[in-house]
């Protein structure tokens, strides 16, 4: 994220520094359009007019100039056409020079040829800079000789700005215009003269200077205030991003913990499980001997009871051993199901009738809701069987005597599902007990007077092995009004038993 912050720092400089150089070259294509080009071509015209309303009509006047006699301005067509011309040009905000085709300069409107000459001027930083961009990129308007190629017949103008070096002294910035004018006799083109026109662009030329200015200045304001709340968006985003990493990093350590304590916390479980099973095995063994009689009558009657009471709490034991050792495989992902094609009408029957003395005992009814016609899935019948009695169990466990367990089977056709439910009429849970009942080890019934023991395990396991079966397990209870837990599971109509 560091390297990924200065990239978008440098990316918004990179944006800020081409805008610059945008609104730079901006300046010089307004220069160069709206001064440059529109300037000579009034220059241009300007000439045409002048030559057409007054050279062209003044050619003895402009003959005797041409004869270099030296009382050629006592001559009164010499006067009336320095008179038309000096008229002609004293509208004009440019100082205009005309020269002969000698070369001499016989006409200008100006006294002060050198109002454009002043003392050096101390510029900041920024003129400084923008002299020497201007020197280098309007050198192309600053032709070597533009007199003679006037002379030549090319019509010529000379970019002479405060920018360039050779001109520091300059205070203002003009454009030199060498038009030459142009007459045909006998179909030939021959040079009478030459019209210099230096026109003002100072103040066009600053405006667009100042214009430039401001907007760099706007600009640099924006691009401050913008860069500002990128860095301190940056550095937030790094922040952020960097206790999210150590919070992240946190959580991955704990988890691994977590993960390390739960799989040592399992295999503790399962090797416990697998020790206790030896003794267990033997004392239900030798219980059950001793409860047959085969090795002789039990005299006292109250040693009967004692080892049905071992014999009892024994299985009892064994039953929870085994539910522990099968939840610590199935956490560990190391129970496996066989699935086969079972009849489930079968399978529930069976089911019914294992708990139907615990049933009978603790005075609930136990009702059978099964199809006429049998329903077969895929599914293991031993980790199936163990889920109904789990569910059975604790259908008989919490309910009151006088209750009833029903037991049923449905198909929904549409959508090829069968469900199986156990419904009983107990003291049930509210919604938030449901996740704590299939927590492991949660217990919802924590009073001490709870009619059967229990680990907590029975609902955890169920949901495991039913899921492992490709199976999904729904549980819905009322408080005191009772629960139901349905299993539901896919069928195919193709298979037949």
């Amino acid at each position: 994220m560091i390297q990924n912050k200065h990239i978008i720092r440098l990316s918004f400089i990179g944006l800020f520094l081409n805008i610059i150089a945008n609104i730079v070259m901006y300046r010089y294509f307004m220069i160069e359009e709206v001064i440059l080009k529109q300037t000579a071509q009034n220059n241009t015209y300007l000439v045409q007019t002048y030559q057409n309303e007054v050279w062209d009509k003044s050619q003895e006047a402009v003959d005797q100039f041409n004869s270099e006699e030296e009382s050629i301005f006592t001559n009164k067509n010499v006067i009336d056409y320095i008179q038309d011309s000096i008229r002609f040009f004293q509208n004009i905000n440019s100082v205009v020079n005309i020269y002969d085709k000698n070369g001499n300069k016989i006409i200008t409107n100006s006294n002060n040829q050198e109002e454009y000459m002043s003392v050096k001027v101390n510029a900041s930083f920024y003129s400084s800079a923008l002299h020497k961009l201007d020197s280098l990129l309007l050198t192309k308007y600053m032709p070597k000789d533009p007199i003679n190629d006037a002379y030549k017949g090319k019509t010529s103008h000379s970019l002479v700005a405060r920018s360039f070096s050779s001109h520091h002294e300059l205070t203002k910035s003009f454009i030199k215009s060498y038009i030459p004018l142009i007459s045909a006799t006998d179909g030939k083109f021959q040079i009478e003269g030459i019209v210099e026109i230096n026109t003002d662009i100072t103040n066009e030329w600053d405006d667009i200077t100042y214009l430039e200015k401001r907007a760099i200045i706007i600009f640099v304001i924006i691009f401050l205030v913008f860069f500002s709340i990128v860095m301190y968006n940056t550095n937030y985003a790094q922040n952020i991003i960097n206790k999210q990493f150590e919070t992240n990093r946190a959580l991955k350590e704990a988890k691994t913990r977590a993960e390390t304590e739960s799989s040592a916390k399992t295999e503790f479980l399962a090797n416990v499980s697998h020790e206790l099973r030896t003794p267990l095995n033997a004392i239900i063994g030798f219980s059950e001997i001793i409860i047959s009689e085969t090795y002789g009558k039990i005299e006292n009657k109250q040693y009967t009871d004692y080892i049905n009471d071992i014999n009892n709490s024994g299985k009892h034991l064994l039953s929870v051993i085994n539910d522990i050792l099968d939840f610590s495989k199935a956490a560990a992902d190391k129970l496996k199901v066989e699935n086969v094609e079972l009849d489930l009408n079968k399978l529930a029957s069976s089911s019914m009738r294992f708990v139907k003395p615990r049933a009978d005992a603790a005075e609930i009814e136990l009702i059978e809701e099964l199809p006429k016609n049998h329903i077969v899935i895929v599914a293991d019948p031993k980790r199936l069987k163990q889920a109904l009695l789990n569910l059975l169990s604790n259908a008989v466990k919490f309910t009151q005597s006088g209750g009833n367990v029903t037991l049923s089977i449905s198909k929904n056709t549409s959508r090829k599902l069968v469900h199986i439910a156990v419904k009983d009429n107990g003291i049930g849970m509210d919604d938030s007990q449901i996740p704590k009942a299939l927590s492991s080890f949660g217990q919802v019934d924590n009073r001490l007077s709870r009619k059967y023991e229990g680990t907590g395990l029975g609902l955890p396991l169920t949901k495991k092995l039913v899921e492992l079966m490709g199976g999904k397990l729904n549980i819905e209870s009322q408080k005191n009004r009772g629960t139901k837990v349905t299993i539901t599971f896919k069928y195919d109509e193709n298979i037949q038993f």
